[in-house]
């Protein structure tokens, strides 16, 4: 252990005492004027149950939170009482309210649980044999599934890594990324079994790819790491599930993007609402901002040129032969540009938009022949 207690309890003389006080009926019951605020709440609504939102009451609520808490540092939750020379100090390293916060984060969570589904029996796996499918169509979306394996691990190590870090008093935002990472490892987890399930097996893992999560999980702060993933890696790959539902080759693979949608969407919904608290509360923090988008940006621009890209010209051409293909790079050339529209969009929306002319995507587009007039996709 590399934690030690400052006693050993069986040998102190005054607690062995102490103990056998309690079995004789001698209680002290200090505890049971603990000095707290007592409060009572209700669910607003009883059909949607008893929320966060409710709770949000005084000394136990969020809204009075300052941007410093100066409360405890270990596991003592907000708005117990505490002895500051006798808690554990966890030593948290995020302790300022917009190094995590989020507008709207308790509601986030509220609907995490209140959508959750499992990938064993929420997908009608036995449908699958019902659906022909060309090889190459299978084999082409066991490449795009072996993609989302691969990703939605990292996104399930991310808040994992940072969540223990957090102060306590900011719980609504840890129970939100606690409830992020059970939602990534159900993605991983359904992406692999329909790998397996299509008889294909997992395909080629992407160089390009892995060293954009490496640059996630190594993220210099908290934020930085979230504007990256939330904001740019996983509103990338929202827009490619909502691809890969029109593209899907069978009614099952569409009922699978439906359900990781609803999640992934709530996941870049936060990173959003992350990244207008800090610009709204802590403006001068944009330059470390665009320093890390920068980067995140290059890493996000060598996916263009991978197994993956052909793999989404088979799956949305349906085939291999040359009109195929031809219509394939007509629909993912209009993808990628969808994909860089929506992170501009993101960006709008947080309060970020001088962001948008100094993004390496805007030459992008210019330097491979993409824009505008490319094929519209039916909404």
């Amino acid at each position: 252990m590399s934690y030690y207690g400052s006693t050993d309890y069986l040998a102190s003389p005054d607690f062995v005492l102490r103990m056998k006080d309690i079995r004789k009926g001698n209680l002290d019951l200090a505890w049971m004027k603990a000095g707290t605020e007592q409060v009572k709440v209700n669910a607003e609504s009883p059909r949607r149950g008893l929320t966060f939102l409710d709770c949000n009451r005084g000394s136990y609520g969020y809204d009075a939170l300052p941007e410093i808490p100066r409360g405890p540092r270990g596991a003592a939750p907000r708005g117990a009482s505490y002895e500051v020379d006798e808690q554990a100090d966890l030593s948290p390293e995020l302790n300022r309210k917009s190094d995590v916060w989020a507008y709207k984060v308790a509601s986030f969570y509220e609907e995490a649980m209140s959508r959750q589904w499992d990938a064993t029996t929420y997908i009608p796996w036995a449908d699958l044999e019902r659906y022909e499918r060309p090889e190459e169509v299978e084999i082409a979306f066991a490449q795009l599934c072996t993609f989302f394996t691969e990703v939605e691990m990292i996104a399930t190590d991310l808040p994992a890594k940072w969540m223990w870090r957090m102060n306590n008093q900011f719980h609504e935002v840890k129970h939100f990324i606690a409830s992020q990472a059970i939602d990534e490892a159900r993605h991983a987890e359904v992406f692999r079994k329909r790998v397996l399930a299509g008889g294909v097996g997992m395909m080629q893992a992407m160089p390009q790819a892995e060293h954009s999560l490496k640059a996630i999980l190594d993220g210099d702060s908290y934020s930085e790491a979230s504007a990256f993933m939330h904001l740019l890696a996983e509103g990338n790959v929202l827009t490619m599930f909502r691809f890969s539902e029109y593209i899907s080759p069978t009614p099952v693979d569409k009922r699978i993007f439906q359900l990781v949608m609803q999640d992934e969407a709530r996941h870049v919904s936060y990173g959003m609402q992350h990244l207008k608290w800090i610009i709204d509360h802590t403006p001068e923090r944009k330059e470390q901002l665009h320093l890390a988008l920068d980067e995140a940006e290059t890493f996000s621009i060598s996916q263009f040129d991978s197994a993956l890209f052909e793999a989404m010209i088979v799956l949305a051409g349906k085939g291999t032969k040359p009109a195929q293909i031809k219509r394939g790079i007509e629909i993912v050339g209009t993808l990628q540009v969808k994909q860089i529209e929506e992170y501009f969009g993101r960006l709008r929306r947080a309060g970020f938009e001088e962001r948008i002319e100094r993004s390496k995507f805007q030459p992008l587009l210019a330097m491979i022949g993409l824009g505008k007039q490319d094929v519209v996709l039916p909404s």
